[in-house]
């Protein structure tokens, strides 16, 4: 653990079309999870798990407008947040503010459908970049592959 109580939990791969990206994650030995559509944040998505890799979660548009969109507008894919799992969501903002970093909410705490309905909220990270939290206990966190 760490000075902030965050447990790291995958990386956020944005896309605009999921079969390339699956197809080399599948080369690199990772198995990939139940495709899923999330209406609260109108992207479909779906986690992939390796033994002895990160976890990566594969995001990519669904017929309406999502907040990747902008991003897949100059690029194709691109890993675009780090995700890590908090306990107490509230404490660990505190301590990163008190240890001088700068921290904006970007989306408001919401049930995640991917994550078994455990809210997951983001925020930029000044000079580090965006990040999720998924609101529960790290210990918890391998009760949450689909």
């Amino acid at each position: 653990m760490n000075e902030f109580g965050l447990a790291f939990h995958h990386f956020g791969l944005a896309v605009r079309s999921p079969d390339q990206a699956f197809g080399f994650l599948a080369a690199l030995g990772y198995q990939q999870g139940e495709t899923v559509f999330d209406p609260l944040q109108s992207v479909n998505l779906a986690m992939c798990y390796h033994a002895d890799m990160p976890d990566v979660e594969v995001i990519w548009p669904s017929a309406e407008a999502s907040p990747i969109d902008a991003m897949l507008k100059r690029r194709d894919s691109l890993i675009y947040h780090l995700c890590y799992t908090a306990a107490d969501p509230a404490d660990a903002l505190l301590k990163m503010e008190k240890a001088g970093l700068a921290v904006l909410p970007a989306v408001e705490p919401r049930p995640a459908i991917l994550f078994g309905g455990h809210e997951v909220s983001f925020y930029f990270v000044a000079g580090f970049g965006l990040i999720e939290l998924i609101h529960c206990n790290p210990a918890d966190a391998t009760s949450l592959k689909t």
